[in-house]
Protein backbone atom coordinates (compact mmCIF):
# COMPACT_ATOMS: atom_id res chain seq x y z
CA UNK A 1 0.00 0.00 0.00
CA UNK A 2 1.03 3.51 -0.88
CA UNK A 3 2.19 5.61 1.81
CA UNK A 4 0.38 9.07 1.63
CA UNK A 5 1.77 10.72 4.22
CA UNK A 6 0.26 11.81 7.70
CA UNK A 7 -3.61 10.85 7.82
CA UNK A 8 -6.36 13.19 8.28
CA UNK A 9 -7.34 14.52 11.73
CA UNK A 10 -10.98 13.68 12.24
CA UNK A 11 -11.30 16.58 14.99
CA UNK A 12 -13.53 19.87 14.65
CA UNK A 13 -15.25 22.52 16.40
CA UNK A 14 -18.31 20.56 17.68
CA UNK A 15 -21.02 23.51 17.38
CA UNK A 16 -19.71 24.01 13.29
CA UNK A 17 -19.16 20.23 12.62
CA UNK A 18 -22.60 19.89 14.10
CA UNK A 19 -24.16 22.61 12.14
CA UNK A 20 -22.50 21.45 8.65
CA UNK A 21 -23.14 17.85 9.14
CA UNK A 22 -27.31 19.00 10.23
CA UNK A 23 -27.67 20.84 6.86
CA UNK A 24 -25.94 18.56 4.65
CA UNK A 25 -28.54 15.67 6.54
CA UNK A 26 -31.53 18.07 6.04
CA UNK A 27 -30.55 17.99 2.49
CA UNK A 28 -29.67 14.85 1.56
CA UNK A 29 -32.76 13.34 3.94
CA UNK A 30 -35.13 15.84 2.24
CA UNK A 31 -34.12 13.58 -1.54
CA UNK A 32 -33.73 10.58 0.13
CA UNK A 33 -36.69 9.50 2.56
CA UNK A 34 -39.63 7.54 1.18
CA UNK A 35 -42.39 5.67 2.64
CA UNK A 36 -40.93 3.31 5.12
CA UNK A 37 -37.32 5.16 5.96
CA UNK A 38 -36.70 7.06 8.16
CA UNK A 39 -35.22 10.41 7.85
CA UNK A 40 -31.90 11.91 9.86
CA UNK A 41 -28.46 11.04 9.36
CA UNK A 42 -27.55 9.38 6.04
CA UNK A 43 -26.81 5.67 6.88
CA UNK A 44 -24.34 3.01 4.67
CA UNK A 45 -27.83 1.17 3.65
CA UNK A 46 -28.84 2.67 -0.27
CA UNK A 47 -32.27 4.05 -0.47
CA UNK A 48 -34.22 4.82 -3.84
CA UNK A 49 -36.04 7.57 -4.67
CA UNK A 50 -38.78 8.67 -6.93
CA UNK A 51 -37.46 11.76 -8.53
CA UNK A 52 -37.70 15.02 -10.39
CA UNK A 53 -40.12 16.14 -13.56
CA UNK A 54 -40.02 13.36 -16.28
CA UNK A 55 -36.98 14.03 -19.01
CA UNK A 56 -38.12 15.90 -22.67
CA UNK A 57 -39.26 13.49 -25.43
CA UNK A 58 -36.61 13.07 -27.42
CA UNK A 59 -33.58 13.08 -25.54
CA UNK A 60 -31.15 10.20 -25.48
CA UNK A 61 -31.71 7.61 -22.77
CA UNK A 62 -28.43 8.76 -20.96
CA UNK A 63 -30.02 12.52 -20.89
CA UNK A 64 -33.04 11.28 -19.34
CA UNK A 65 -31.11 9.45 -16.76
CA UNK A 66 -29.15 12.54 -15.87
CA UNK A 67 -31.88 14.85 -15.36
CA UNK A 68 -33.28 12.73 -13.20
CA UNK A 69 -29.86 13.59 -11.30
CA UNK A 70 -29.87 16.67 -11.62
CA UNK A 71 -33.35 17.05 -10.30
CA UNK A 72 -33.27 15.30 -7.51
CA UNK A 73 -29.67 16.57 -6.33
CA UNK A 74 -30.38 20.60 -6.79
CA UNK A 75 -28.21 23.27 -5.96
CA UNK A 76 -25.28 20.54 -4.80
CA UNK A 77 -22.09 20.53 -6.44
CA UNK A 78 -20.87 16.94 -7.55
CA UNK A 79 -17.56 15.79 -7.19
CA UNK A 80 -17.53 13.87 -10.43
CA UNK A 81 -19.90 11.91 -12.81
CA UNK A 82 -20.89 10.56 -16.22
CA UNK A 83 -23.65 9.29 -18.04
CA UNK A 84 -24.06 6.45 -20.79
CA UNK A 85 -26.00 3.93 -22.56
CA UNK A 86 -26.53 0.84 -20.40
CA UNK A 87 -23.95 -2.43 -20.95
CA UNK A 88 -23.64 -5.88 -19.92
CA UNK A 89 -20.88 -4.28 -17.64
CA UNK A 90 -19.56 -0.65 -16.79
CA UNK A 91 -18.20 1.67 -14.22
CA UNK A 92 -15.68 4.22 -13.47
CA UNK A 93 -13.44 5.37 -11.04
CA UNK A 94 -13.05 9.23 -9.87
CA UNK A 95 -9.05 9.82 -9.03
CA UNK A 96 -9.75 10.82 -5.51
CA UNK A 97 -11.75 13.16 -3.26
CA UNK A 98 -10.62 16.43 -1.98
CA UNK A 99 -8.45 15.69 1.27
CA UNK A 100 -11.08 17.45 3.10
CA UNK A 101 -14.12 14.96 1.98
CA UNK A 102 -14.45 12.50 4.65
CA UNK A 103 -17.99 10.53 3.14
CA UNK A 104 -19.56 11.10 -0.27
CA UNK A 105 -22.94 10.51 -1.50
CA UNK A 106 -22.97 7.81 -4.75
CA UNK A 107 -26.40 8.55 -6.65
CA UNK A 108 -27.24 6.31 -9.79
CA UNK A 109 -30.06 6.29 -11.83
CA UNK A 110 -30.92 4.27 -15.02
CA UNK A 111 -33.89 4.36 -17.71
CA UNK A 112 -35.21 1.37 -20.09
CA UNK A 113 -36.54 -0.84 -17.07
CA UNK A 114 -33.75 -3.32 -16.27
CA UNK A 115 -31.54 -4.05 -12.99
CA UNK A 116 -28.00 -2.75 -12.32
CA UNK A 117 -26.05 -4.58 -9.40
CA UNK A 118 -24.08 -1.97 -8.19
CA UNK A 119 -20.68 -2.63 -6.28
CA UNK A 120 -18.07 0.20 -4.88
CA UNK A 121 -14.69 0.42 -4.49
CA UNK A 122 -12.22 2.64 -2.21
CA UNK A 123 -8.46 2.93 -2.38
CA UNK A 124 -8.80 0.11 -5.04
CA UNK A 125 -10.57 -1.94 -2.04
CA UNK A 126 -13.75 -3.99 -2.13
CA UNK A 127 -16.52 -1.92 0.32
CA UNK A 128 -18.42 -5.20 0.88
CA UNK A 129 -21.08 -2.85 3.01
CA UNK A 130 -21.64 -0.85 0.55
CA UNK A 131 -23.35 -2.35 -2.59
CA UNK A 132 -27.00 -2.15 -3.50
CA UNK A 133 -29.28 -3.42 -6.66
CA UNK A 134 -30.84 -0.81 -8.74
CA UNK A 135 -34.81 -1.18 -11.20
CA UNK A 136 -34.37 1.43 -14.20
CA UNK A 137 -38.00 2.65 -13.40
CA UNK A 138 -36.88 6.16 -13.01
CA UNK A 139 -36.02 6.29 -9.69
CA UNK A 140 -33.02 7.72 -7.67
CA UNK A 141 -30.44 5.21 -6.12
CA UNK A 142 -28.16 6.54 -3.21
CA UNK A 143 -25.29 4.77 -1.06
CA UNK A 144 -23.26 6.76 1.75
CA UNK A 145 -19.64 5.74 1.16
CA UNK A 146 -16.46 6.36 4.31
CA UNK A 147 -13.52 7.90 2.81
CA UNK A 148 -10.97 6.35 5.70
CA UNK A 149 -8.30 8.15 4.41
CA UNK A 150 -7.88 10.00 0.46
CA UNK A 151 -7.61 7.84 -2.35
CA UNK A 152 -10.12 7.13 -5.08
CA UNK A 153 -13.50 5.79 -5.24
CA UNK A 154 -15.20 4.35 -7.72
CA UNK A 155 -18.25 1.72 -8.87
CA UNK A 156 -19.11 -1.17 -10.37
CA UNK A 157 -22.36 -1.93 -12.36
CA UNK A 158 -23.30 -4.82 -13.95
CA UNK A 159 -26.76 -5.21 -15.83
CA UNK A 160 -28.72 -8.08 -15.55
CA UNK A 161 -32.52 -7.79 -17.99
CA UNK A 162 -32.25 -5.63 -20.67
CA UNK A 163 -29.60 -3.02 -21.61
CA UNK A 164 -31.99 -0.40 -23.58
CA UNK A 165 -31.69 2.40 -21.67
CA UNK A 166 -29.02 4.75 -19.85
CA UNK A 167 -27.69 5.49 -16.92
CA UNK A 168 -26.41 8.79 -14.76
CA UNK A 169 -24.29 8.66 -11.85
CA UNK A 170 -22.45 11.14 -9.24
CA UNK A 171 -20.78 11.67 -6.51
CA UNK A 172 -21.66 14.32 -3.95
CA UNK A 173 -19.73 15.73 -0.35
CA UNK A 174 -21.38 14.41 2.24
CA UNK A 175 -19.11 14.86 5.29
CA UNK A 176 -15.94 17.34 4.86
CA UNK A 177 -13.49 17.97 7.59
CA UNK A 178 -13.67 21.90 8.61
CA UNK A 179 -10.45 23.61 8.81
Amino acid sequence: MKQRGPRRRRTHGTGIGLAAALSVTALLGATSCSSGEQSGSPSASPSATKSAPAPTPGTTDADAARTLLEGTFVNMKSLGGGSGGLRPQFGDTHPAAPDNVLSVTFAFACTGGGEVALTFTVADEDVPSAKGTQVCDGSVFQQSIELPEPGSVGFTGVVTGTENGGYAYAYYPEKEQLP
